[in-house]
């Protein structure tokens, strides 16, 4: 539970830039206006600027994840589950902490060294979600449009809002409820699965992977 909650924590980060980054055009695709594009990258510039994503995971996440983890831990089985039995009651932190006695200090570490290493990384790829950004940007709006955003981010109320643009995604309000609404998706999962098997069941079942390989 632990790693896919880091992971979820991970992709929160890049999902504004993912989420907004338009698929490979195909090859058909005309070619976009030089000046609808360039309008699009001073847009995209100022909602993401170089180096905003390895500013991020240096020094927000590890917080972030201090104050998640610190929200579930305190969260019982039941509350995360949604299911009763002997064992609901019991927080999770306290399972954990009795599975490893270094869990803390465990997950401190993990953070730190998540934090580091996907700053890295994150940096690398920061330009190129910002040029498909800006080409999503250059295709969804027009040049007006794109200019009358530009135009907005270069006032001091503009400035200000996409400074904190990606950040805010990671503010403890909103971190708040995303944690606060994984009992209702570990709730659902079992029916979404079912539905999934159902809908699959004409299908052959997977072929076996050979361990041996």
């Amino acid at each position: 539970m632990i790693r896919p909650l880091m992971l979820a924590a991970v992709l929160t980060m890049a999902g504004p830039a993912l989420a907004q980054t338009a698929p490979a055009a195909p090859a058909a695709t005309p070619q976009i206006d030089p000046a609808r594009l360039a309008a699009a990258e001073r847009v995209a510039t100022a909602l993401v600027p170089p180096g905003t994503y390895l500013r991020m995971m240096r020094d927000q996440f590890p917080a972030m994840m201090d104050a998640m983890m610190g929200q579930m831990m305190g969260m019982t089985a039941g509350e995360l589950t949604g299911t009763d039995g002997a064992e609901s009651d019991v927080r999770l932190g306290d399972a954990m902490a009795k599975a490893d006695p270094h869990f803390r200090e465990r997950m401190t570490i993990m953070s730190r060294v998540m934090s580091e290493e996907m700053g890295v990384v994150f940096d690398k790829i920061e330009p190129g979600l910002r040029a498909g950004l800006s080409r999503a940007f250059a295709r969804k709006f027009t040049t007006a449009q794109l200019t009358e955003l530009d135009n907005f981010f270069s006032t001091p109320t503009g400035k200000a809002f996409s400074a904190d643009y990606l950040a805010t995604f990671m503010d403890p309000e909103v971190m708040q409820e995303m944690t606060a609404a994984m009992p209702e998706l570990m709730k659902a999962m079992p029916a979404i699965m079912a539905k999934v098997e159902k809908a699959t069941a004409h299908l052959p079942p997977p072929p076996k992977q050979d361990a041996s390989k």
